[in-house]
């Protein structure tokens, strides 16, 4: 107490304030880098064919697993900590991760799905690795990130 006064609450609420001024400054940075990402779906193999973005949300949401009636096709996901696999599945499906677990958590106990393989790593050297492993599999990545070599089967842009 200063001269009858007290600080007490005044410092509280000034660090209240700093605080909430942070997180807000953090939210709208992360935002707009957030929004600046574009991803590819992609695969090493030429032969998939290009995907609609109906196709593409029916792939990830486990609906259909092969295109053009004959190629099966294996996904592929980043780790679950992974800022991008946040981002990309908010992009392509409107979803956070916990909402895609809890729904294939529910394909997979009824039988009629499995989700993605999970990778370790989200490197792009990992994810190519595992697409040279897997000739018909498909994965997605920031597309700054996407070997030239590559099939890119879509393109998804924040908003689309």
């Amino acid at each position: 107490m200063m001269n009858g006064l007290n600080l007490k609450p005044i410092v509280t609420k000034l660090i209240i304030s700093c605080f909430s001024i942070g997180l807000t400054f953090t939210a709208v940075a992360e935002e707009k880098s957030y929004k600046d990402i574009e991803f590819a779906v992609f695969s090493m193999n030429k032969d998939i064919p290009q995907l609609s973005k109906s196709k593409a949300r029916m792939l990830y949401k486990g609906k259909t697993k092969k295109l053009n009636g004959s190629i099966k096709i294996v996904l592929v996901d980043l780790p679950e900590a992974s800022i991008h696999r946040e981002e990309f599945y908010d992009m392509l499906l409107g979803k956070s991760v916990s909402q895609m677990n809890g729904y294939w958590a529910s394909l997979s106990f009824s039988g009629k799905g499995k989700p993605p393989e999970e990778l370790n790593s989200d490197d792009i050297k990992d994810i190519i690795e595992w697409l040279n492993k897997n000739p018909n599999g498909i994965a997605y990545a920031p597309i700054n990130k996407v070997p030239d070599n590559a099939n890119i089967l879509i393109t998804v842009l924040q908003g689309e």
